[in-house]
């Protein structure tokens, strides 16, 4: 399961574990100095009260995560958000015990408080020192591209571009002798033909990725089964990049592939479990977020002239059409001189309080409403106009398939990936919703939550 969540890799489990024993080390540290304040417990209540408190924590920094782990870019922004999150609620948890009963919970109550404190400033350092001595800087893994066409070379960019802290590309292996050299992408070459995989790949090799525009009749099955039995792992292309990018690589996938995966799962019984949370999700952000909804809408009132909410036609699970909901955060009748289009970054269209809460995704709250009526899930791929889905339907294959669930307030694209205001963005955003439809689970629903908290806080993505 962790695997799908991307922290799977040697230096996140690395990091990870680290982060995790050292918060229950600086929580333990503190509850054996409280006790020297003529404090007494039972050691079982000591070590579940530090637990808990430290699972606390350990949510709030997973939640936070990063692609930062081991590098210098984002970091300070990183620590920045987990410290001011983790001061927050441990002031929230130190307010709602004190307000039980101070006495039955004095060391909890102690560890909260003491904990905002104590336990951003310790992973701040952590931090900070892992990547100025390279702590987690882990040897990556050895790959080999079978291919020499445009999958071969667009897998090939992803990997650099995305993942080279993890994966470092040997180079390509291709069918044919003559081109034994040649440079094909992001300053790899080529370096073997079909028949000489096998004696390549040896201590040269740790993962060989199947990249084939073509498989039928040109999959080398013979060589691949040499660098099988020599123990080198081998992958196809698409299961690759589900498992490290979180997408499916919907531009080369082809139907067999997607008929005879596994995922895609649906029953009735998760399908009420699933509704049975949307439902709880619902109410307890519609509960939550009440005032600042009011607070809202008086804003757009006085900002400028037009109503509150502006309801739009979105196609949902099937293609049935709906209202979907929303703050207004355009000026009125915003599409009556050129009909239907998304926004621009700096859209002029977008008023002044507009611009605020499309930041902070305050503009999408009343699609609570939409969960509630059964319209909505509370996660799921975003709900597109029937204008844009039916040309999109005709460009992009597969596109159809994000309407076999119901549409999200918030979705694993929407987290994954920035607004997308062309059709190469919606290609991309296509590729992690079928993801989600593929994997979709309780457990990765509550991560694409915990997720979206750190989008909103950090407002990234939005227009």
């Amino acid at each position: 399961m962790m695997s799908r969540f991307r922290l799977a890799r040697p230096r996140y489990l690395a990091c990870f574990a680290f982060e995790g024993g050292l918060i229950l080390s600086v929580l333990y540290a503190l509850a054996l100095m409280n006790l020297k304040f003529e404090f007494s417990t039972d050691p079982a209540n000591l070590v579940l009260t530090v637990t808990l408190t430290g699972g606390l924590y350990m949510a709030i920094l997973i939640a936070i995560q990063t692609a930062t782990i081991g590098s210098r870019s984002g970091l300070d922004r990183e620590i920045v958000l987990f410290s001011v999150v983790s001061f927050l609620a441990g002031l929230l948890l130190f307010g709602a015990l004190w307000a039980t009963s101070l006495e039955v919970r004095w060391l909890p109550t102690l560890l909260a408080i003491e904990g905002a404190f104590a336990i951003p400033l310790a992973v701040a350092v952590w931090r900070w020192v892992s990547v100025r001595f390279d702590f987690l800087d882990v040897n990556p893994e050895r790959v080999l591209i079978v291919g020499v066409g445009e999958t071969a070379r667009q897998l090939c960019r992803t990997i650099v571009e995305e993942h080279s802290a993890d994966y470092d590309i040997v180079g390509f292996a291709g069918d044919d002798t003559s081109r034994s050299g040649t440079l094909l992408a992001m300053g790899k070459r080529i370096q073997s033909d079909f028949s000489e995989l096998p004696r390549f790949a040896v201590d040269r090799v740790d993962r060989v990725i199947v990249a084939l525009d073509e498989k039928r009749g040109k999959l080398p099955v013979e060589a691949l089964m040499e660098v099988r039995l020599l123990g080198i792992e081998i992958e196809d292309n698409i299961s690759f990049q589900e498992r490290v990018g979180g997408k499916l690589a919907v531009d080369s996938m082809l139907p067999s592939w997607l008929i005879f995966s596994e995922g895609f799962k649906a029953s009735k019984v998760r399908a009420a479990v699933k509704r049975a949370n949307d439902l709880i999700h619902a109410l307890v952000l519609l509960i939550a977020a009440a005032p600042m909804m009011l607070l809202t809408a008086v804003l757009i009132k006085l900002d400028s002239r037009g109503p509150v909410l502006y309801r739009q036609g979105r196609l949902g699970r099937y293609g049935d059409e709906f209202q979907v909901l929303k703050f207004r955060s355009m000026r009125q009748d915003a599409e009556k001189t050129t009909g239907p289009t998304w926004a621009q970054a700096g859209d002029p269209r977008v008023t002044r309080i507009g611009r605020i809460i499309r930041k902070l995704r305050i503009d999408e709250l009343p699609q609570i409403i939409n969960v509630l009526k059964g319209d909505m899930s509370f996660v799921g791929p975003r709900p597109e106009r029937a204008h844009f889905v039916n040309r999109l339907e005709q460009q992009i294959p597969y596109y159809g398939l994000r309407m076999t669930v119901r549409p999200g307030i918030t979705g694993w694209a929407q987290v994954e990936y920035h607004y997308g205001a062309t059709d190469e963005d919606a290609l991309e955003k296509l590729k992690y919703d079928l993801y989600y439809i593929k994997n979709n689970n309780l457990f990765l629903d509550l991560w694409i939550v915990l997720k979206t908290v750190k989008v909103v806080l950090l407002g990234t993505g939005a227009r």
